[in-house]
């Protein structure tokens, strides 16, 4: 299991997260992200850049990972 690290946003305290188990990720109100695990929510400190960068294990210096397939 890989566990990261991060600050709860808006509250004391870190949580880790495993990676493997997010469903998807969007970006709340203010400089917090929100981190979703089937019906449940997290709500961590940072861009959500910076957010999918943790996650993914990339540098915010090197150019995102695209992955998906262009059509048409």
């Amino acid at each position: 299991m890989n566990l990261i690290v991060m600050k709860r946003g808006g509250q004391v305290g870190n949580i880790a997260i495993n990676p493997e188990l997010v469903t998807y990720v969007c970006s709340s109100s203010g400089p917090f992200t929100d981190i979703h695990f089937g019906e449940h929510k997290v709500a961590v400190e940072g861009t959500l850049e910076v957010v999918i960068a943790r996650l993914t294990g990339q540098s915010l210096h090197e150019p995102a990972v695209r992955n998906w397939i262009k059509t048409g």
